[in-house]
Order: C-alpha cells, then sequence, then structure tokens
C-alpha cells in the first residue's frame, strides 16, 4: 500500500492523468462514430454546410401597383336624376316666372285732385262762400264731379254722420288718428260704423261742402289726433 502512495506521489501521478485524458478522448472518438453512421455519409456535409447556406428569395418587387383603384374625384357627386324621389331642379325664385309680392301702401291720395286750399293752423284766411275770415282745419282737394273717394290708410269707419256745413261725413280711426272725409255724396256710401277698410278702399264718392261751394267740385280733409286738428299733408306718403 505504501508503494502504490510513493507511485502517485511521484511520476505516477501525471501517468494516471494522461491515461485517463486518453481514454475520454477515446469514448469521444467512438461517440461521434456512432452518430455519424446513424445520420448517414451525407451528415458531415450537411453540418458543414448548415452554418453557410443562403436563403432564396423569390424576385418580388416589394412595392406592386394595384390597378383598378378607384380614385377620388375633387368634384362633389351629383345626386342621380333616376334616384327614387327625385324631381326636376327646382327653378330659382327670380326666374320662376311668377311676380314677387309687392307690399301694400300704407297711404293713397284719398281722390284724384290738387289741393287748391291748405291746412292753415292758427292763421285766418278769407271765406269765398260765408264771406268771412276764419281758420281752414284741413286741406281741400279739387276733383272732378262725383270723383271716388277711397280711405287714405287702413282703418276702421268709427263715425258716419250729415253735417249742415260739411255735408256728408265719413270718419276712419286708424291707430291715434282719426281721418275725417267731408262733402261725400250720403247715397254713393259703400262702408258703415265697424267696417275694416284698406288702404285704396272706397268710401264713396264727392258730393258738396255747403260751407264752400264757391271752391267748386272739392273733398275737404281733415286729420284728428288726440282731439285736435293737425295738418294733413303732415300724413301724406
Amino acid at each position: 500500500m505504501n508503494r502504490i502512495i510513493s507511485f502517485f506521489k511521484g511520476k505516477g501521478f501525471y501517468l494516471a492523468l494522461a491515461l485517463c485524458i486518453l481514454a475520454a478522448a477515446a469514448s469521444s472518438f467512438w461517440a461521434i462514430r456512432n452518430v455519424m453512421q446513424r445520420f448517414g455519409p451525407n451528415a458531415t456535409s450537411g453540418i458543414e454546410q448548415e452554418g453557410t447556406q443562403e436563403w432564396d428569395l423569390p424576385d418580388v418587387q416589394v412595392e406592386q401597383k394595384v390597378n383598378d383603384v378607384p380614385v377620388q374625384s375633387d368634384k362633389q357627386s351629383q345626386p342621380s336624376s333616376s334616384a327614387s324621389g327625385s324631381g326636376a331642379p327646382s327653378e330659382a325664385a327670380g326666374d320662376s316666372g311668377e311676380a314677387a309680392a309687392v307690399p301694400e301702401p300704407s297711404f293713397v291720395q284719398p281722390v284724384e285732385g290738387q289741393i287748391s286750399q291748405v291746412y292753415s293752423g292758427d292763421e285766418l284766411v278769407y271765406n269765398e262762400t260765408l264771406k268771412d275770415w276764419r281758420t281752414h282745419n284741413g286741406v281741400d282737394i279739387a276733383c272732378a264731379e262725383n270723383a271716388t273717394v277711397k280711405s287714405a290708410v287702413a282703418g276702421t269707419v268709427c263715425n258716419i254722420y250729415e253735417d249742415g256745413m260739411w255735408g256728408q261725413i265719413v270718419e276712419v280711426e286708424a291707430g291715434e288718428l282719426t281721418w275725417r272725409y267731408a262733402g261725400l255724396d250720403g247715397s254713393s256710401l259703400q262702408v258703415a260704423v265697424g267696417d275694416a277698410v284698406s288702404v285704396g278702399q272706397t268710401l264713396g264718392s264727392v258730393g258738396e261742402v255747403m260751407a264752400e261751394t264757391a271752391a267748386g267740385p272739392h273733398l275737404h280733409l281733415e286729420v284728428l289726433k288726440g282731439g285736435n286738428r293737425v295738418d294733413p299733408e303732415h300724413y301724406f306718403g
């Protein structure tokens, strides 16, 4: 036993180590040989080529152009005339052929003619018929005999009466104003108290103003505001 221990303490240790390495190498050789025999004679070449194999890619362009793709138009699509419920395009309002509605006037001259006597206010004027000086509280519009008298404004007939000096009188209330038409022919009246009248509606025809017979056929027109007479021409359109 001592001899064996002495042997390993000397050169024997290195000899044993070499034998172990040789045995391990021989075992590895036989293991590799067995593997080669299992996979066949081409295994070695396959292993050698495995690390250097190149991939064969198909010769195809990365960006391919696609045909028949619809292109969006910059113009907005027009509705089809054959669509259900669609009709012919409507005409513009200006081309419809219909006349535009004309607004009603707010004032019309009550009788055809010219003003022959103006409103005098507080000033005295000479009355040819009565032969005296007095104020003239309205306007006189000279006209033909039996000329048609129209309502100058829209309103409501509030009074109809006979006056010995001014003849047949029709009063039309329009807001804060009362329009007094004097010198009408009583038999020609076409309105009654309470009637709503429109601008230009016929009230009757010219008769006679007893206090102004010297002036010839005419309409005597007065306007009252708050019960006071004012100049009718201030409200003429």
